[in-house]
């Protein structure tokens, strides 16, 4: 397997994206807690079954006056407005400790990354040999004597290298 070259790293879009995700963890934990206080068990609901705790509790058909009543309307509130906001195919869950999966953090560093295309792999590792050659040069402003045709190849000026100061 050819390893990948890295060119660079967006830290701003991986930022953003990690902020997504601890978003998501948080609004995750609300909304459980919230859902624990109108309905007594700390497990993710339908927004159907928790109004149909809400309503049966109070025997009114209208939700919000019957949250208000219990005064858990906030907390319903935060439930009508986020029930479809949560990304649980991201979360793992080990007891009560809920957080991003790692693999889902791996994959965000990973799309944060940019890598040199393969096409150009070959061309890198002549690039290294050369620049490991070059760097095998006493002096090291010899290598300002290689010079370059109009076609691109590569050759010494012998002129500049005979005349170049040696001190």
């Amino acid at each position: 397997m050819e390893s990948k070259v890295k060119i660079s790293f967006n830290s701003q879009q991986f930022e953003t994206a990690v902020a997504s995700l601890q978003e998501n963890v948080i609004r995750y934990r609300k909304l459980i807690e919230c859902t624990e206080r109108i309905t007594g068990s700390a497990t993710l609901q339908t927004l159907e079954a928790i109004e149909k705790v809400i309503t049966d509790k109070t025997s009114f058909k209208n939700v919000l006056l019957s949250a208000t009543l219990l005064e858990v309307s906030d907390e319903y509130e935060f439930i009508q407005m986020n029930h479809n906001k949560i990304n649980i195919d991201v979360l793992e869950f080990d007891g009560d400790n809920v957080a991003t999966k790692q693999s889902v953090l791996n994959q965000v560093k990973e799309d944060a990354t940019s890598y040199l295309n393969n096409m150009y792999m070959s061309e890198h590792n002549t690039l290294l040999n050369v620049c490991k050659e070059l760097n095998k040069l006493s002096n090291p402003n010899s290598s300002n004597y290689l010079k370059r045709s109009s076609t691109g190849v590569y050759s010494v000026n012998l002129l500049a290298l005979n005349n170049s100061s040696r001190f």
